[in-house]
């Protein structure tokens, strides 16, 4: 691999340079200087405002369904952390990140699907779900479609402001001393003699220790200047916001081809659509259209709703259909964590926590991660 040279006079040094401010990289910027890095976060535009700004922020750690069982594992650890890790973020950086914990519903119209699910629920979930029978279901969640039969109810399952998190994972950092760079587009890696020295930018050049790569899709070309090939591609997600002024719903419902989220303020996010290798966040009147008619074949008073807004955006999946999180091979001090879909919030904790600790030396076998490392592509 060809080494990169620069002359250009640092405007910056950190021990760990996190180049991406979405919520997994404003997560490892927290974390990191959690535990006493030395950080400094580049981003190209605002934190949040990449693919996290269109997420609908579901903790859905058992409702996803996740086949691969580290990954279901990683997940699982990750959404626990939440409640203590919310408290800690507001606390730092002053930033409501609107967590809700009423559960997640996912309602079935096939006794034959429903108790087939239930009965894997029970087996994966050590008994922490519970069946809600129709009558039940009618009087949790008045106006649900008739013909639903039953609901999985998960009350572990939690949600909340996917941009407000991103805010507070960077306002936390912070906090605890990183320096965060908006604003910043991250252009050029700098290697010699094998190892990471530091980044060019548009705004100049910042020398490293180490450098975790986790800007999404933006991350595919810095990857590739060090000749790492981790293919990642988008899939356009499209949701709708809509106000239901009379009965706001509770709890979030999680079907097979919907999910309906209340937030504040009596709003009900709706999403979302999955169109692979759309490179555009542009929302369209048949994504608009479908979703509105998944989402009222489940909650009828939908469709007297009032419109609020309509967003999308591009979540990053990896062609190996599992994150990357961890070193590069052939590098000293370059990290990336990528390609983690449309769990980036999910994940987030875990992630941030992990990369930390493989920054402090620990190995990928002890944090349960090997999976999801270079040996394993």
């Amino acid at each position: 691999m060809p080494e990169i040279h620069t002359k250009a006079s640092a405007i910056g040094h950190a021990e760990c340079l996190v180049i991406g401010g979405g919520v997994i990289g404003s997560s490892i910027a927290y974390h990191a200087a959690r535990e006493g890095h030395n950080t400094i976060m580049l981003e190209r535009l605002l934190p949040g405002e990449g693919a996290s700004k269109a997420a609908v922020g579901m903790l859905a750690a058992e409702s996803e369904e996740f086949t691969d069982p580290e990954l279901a594992r990683f997940a699982r650890t990750s959404r626990d952390a939440f409640p203590e890790l919310v408290r800690e973020l507001e606390r730092l950086s002053g930033v409501s990140v609107e967590f809700r914990t009423e559960g997640f519903v996912t309602p079935f119209r096939s006794e034959t699907e429903g108790h087939e699910r239930w009965k894997a629920a029970r087996t994966q979930e050590n008994d922490h779900a519970e069946w809600w029978d129709a009558r039940e279901l009618a009087r949790r969640i008045p106006g649900l479609d008739r013909q639903t039969i039953g609901a999985i109810y998960r009350s572990k399952e939690t949600q909340l402001a996917p941009v407000q998190l991103c805010r507070a994972y960077a306002g936390a950092a912070a906090v605890l001393g990183a320096s965060i760079w908006s604003g910043t587009h991250a252009k050029q890696l700098v290697v010699q003699n094998g190892r990471i020295r530091g980044v060019v930018t548009d705004k100049g050049f910042f020398t490293c220790n180490q450098v975790i790569i986790a800007g999404g899709l933006d991350s595919m070309q810095l990857l590739e200047q060090v000749g790492f090939h981790y293919p990642l591609y988008p899939v356009k997600g499209e949701a709708i916001a809509v106000s239901l002024k009379e009965h706001p719903l509770e709890y979030t419902i999680y079907a097979d081809d919907i999910y309906l989220v209340p937030k504040q303020n009596n709003e009900l996010w709706i999403g979302a659509t999955s169109l692979p290798h759309h490179d555009n966040d542009e929302v369209t009147i048949a994504g608009l259209t479908g979703l509105l008619a998944r989402a009222s074949a489940w909650l009828p008073r939908v469709r007297e709703a009032s419109f609020i807004r309509t967003w999308a955006g591009l979540r990053p999946q990896a062609a190996a259909e599992r994150p990357f999180i961890g070193a590069v091979p052939g590098l000293e001090g370059v990290y990336a964590a990528v390609g983690h879909y449309r769990n980036g919030v999910l994940l987030s904790d875990a992630t941030g926590r992990a990369m930390a600790a493989l920054l402090a030396g620990a190995g990928a076998v002890e944090l349960g991660i090997s999976g999801f490392s270079a040996e394993c592509l």
